[in-house]
């Protein structure tokens, strides 16, 4: 145990051979074997690690335990010779001076599996820094393995390397070391006060940290030391955010929702790991009782499930190069489905996480929807609009006239409109006309009859008490008898819900 203590201090001689050269590079528990040369090195924080504690059986499974911890990687090249025997018996021998224990040792005379190493590390590589390792993905018959385990039994450091013939005279030496770690969190932040119960400013004390590209959405921070990468925000979208996993059709059960939209997207340093970053947001939004919808990680989320998710959908590309969208059941992925009912809004969001190999940065994406309704102000009309559609058609749509959902009496949002038709009525006192009420396809027939009807009623005794002979107006309806749009998509119903003008 002295000796474990001493060698995470020091560079210690735990080989016989080792290099001054490059020490800095090395791990501090052990060095490289003699003069070999690093060619690659990573770590990541609090990631995923299979031990191999069996050689491969018949059924081509392993016996392994997994470790989350910190993770470091180094891939050494050695030429002049040497053998895997040599090299592993080195390494071997290191354990037993920080008096650790072997948990398995295989080599050629004893092998350990046909493509051994594959199999072992394949499930974790991509969420860990052994990803993109090519070394591990190649089968040989002349290779060792060795793991083993180092100090205390309460928290120990596991070591494995896998030394195998490359090339010619040359050697490849994989060594992976995983130390215990905390969790850290705290690094996401909820702040439910900053979404506003009325006119009055937010009182958050968490300020907005702001980018180029955009800033934080006052309800959730970034995780700590991101940036963002993509911002996107619009008043009023539609938006679909997953609750479960593909189907045998390949539709992802999700929430269609309506509201205020803001996605927002993030590149966090390349040595944290996806479960780092995902414990660190689920962690945030329980504190704040958050209601977690839907979580996955990895194969559970299913195949391709951002793209199942939003296909058929114009808004397929809403992303953008803020995460991958194509994301495969192999890929280092997770997301989570949340709801908070705040005040009497409710505030919905998806967080996505996700790591192409240790080499790249970690993606991670807020979609967050808070639910409101649709201002119907912004379209109007005026004097010339009704001219000239009336002289062109015949007919014209009465834009700026709004019902409350299943009401007939108009909205106070509807004066401004009456205004300009009835300047035009004035102005053109011989003609007369119909005003015809029209719905979507939603909902009973004879109920949608009788509510256009009674819309197109509503607006003709409204201009009836402004002054306009009621001769001149004949209130009709036609239910959804009449569209102008197709009826299967929600921007087409909106369209056919109408009222009209018409010459007689």
């Amino acid at each position: 145990m002295k000796s474990f203590i001493v060698a995470l201090t020091t560079l210690s001689a735990s080989l016989l051979f080792s290099s001054t050269i490059a020490e800095e590079a090395d791990h501090p528990l052990v060095s490289r074997y003699g003069d070999a040369e690093i060619y690659r090195q990573q770590e990541a924080h609090y990631t995923e690690s299979y031990v191999a504690l069996s050689k491969l059986k018949e059924d081509e499974s392993i016996d392994k335990l997994t470790v989350i911890g910190k993770q470091t990687v180094h891939i050494y090249s050695l030429k002049g010779g040497r053998s895997p025997l040599e090299v592993a018996e080195n390494y071997k021998q290191s354990v037993d001076k920080l008096e650790g224990e072997v948990l398995l040792y295989c080599h050629t005379k004893d092998p350990c599996g046909f493509e051994f190493s594959r199999r072992l590390l394949k499930p974790v590589w991509i969420s860990s820094a052994t990803s993109g390792f090519y070394a591990f993905s190649q089968s040989t018959e002349n290779y060792q393995y060795l793991s083993a385990k180092v100090g205390p039994d309460t928290s120990p450091t596991y070591l494995q390397w896998i030394i195998k013939e490359d090339y010619h005279d040359t050697l490849e030496i994989v060594q992976i070391i995983t130390e215990p770690e905390s969790l850290l969190l705290g690094q996401v932040t909820v702040d439910t006060n900053a979404i506003r119960q009325s006119s009055e400013p937010s009182t958050t004390s968490v300020s907005k940290k702001e980018d180029d590209a955009g800033q934080d959405h006052p309800l959730i921070s970034r995780y700590q030391g991101s940036a963002i990468t993509r911002y996107s925000e619009s008043e009023f979208a539609e938006v679909r955010l997953a609750t479960g996993i593909a189907d045998e059709n390949d539709e992802v059960p999700h929430l269609d929702l309506k509201g205020k939209s803001t996605i927002i997207g993030y590149e966090a340093p390349k040595d944290q790991s996806t479960l780092q970053v995902f414990a660190n947001y689920l962690d945030a939004l329980k504190k704040s009782d958050f209601e977690i919808l839907f979580q996955c990680e990895h194969r559970e989320c299913g195949d391709e499930q951002i793209k199942q998710l939003w296909s058929g959908s114009p808004q397929r590309g809403r992303f953008g190069n803020a995460i991958t969208t194509s994301i495969y059941k192999r890929d280092d992925y997770r997301m989570l489905t949340a709801k908070k009912e705040i005040g009497k809004e409710e505030v919905y969001l998806s967080v996505y996480v996700h790591k192409d190999g240790a080499i790249h940065e970690v993606e991670i994406v807020h979609d967050i929807v808070e639910i409101t309704k649709m201002n119907t102000d912004l379209v109007t009309i005026n004097a010339q609009y009704l001219t000239d559609s009336l002289a062109r058609e015949g007919k014209v749509v009465l834009h700026g006239l709004n019902f409350a959902t299943g009401e007939a009496e108009l909205l106070p949002s509807s004066q401004e409109a009456l205004k300009v038709i009835l300047t035009y009525l004035e102005s053109t006192p011989t003609e007369r006309f119909y005003v015809v009420g029209h719905t979507d396809t939603t909902g009973d027939h004879a109920l949608n009859m009788q509510l256009s009807e009674q819309r197109a009623e509503s607006i003709r005794t409204a201009l009836i008490e402004q002054g306009v002979n009621a001769d001149r107006l004949l209130a009709a309806g036609v239910g959804a008898m009449t569209p102008i749009s197709s009826n299967t998509s929600n921007d087409g119903h909106s369209q056919n819900r109408r009222v009209e003008l018409v010459l007689r």
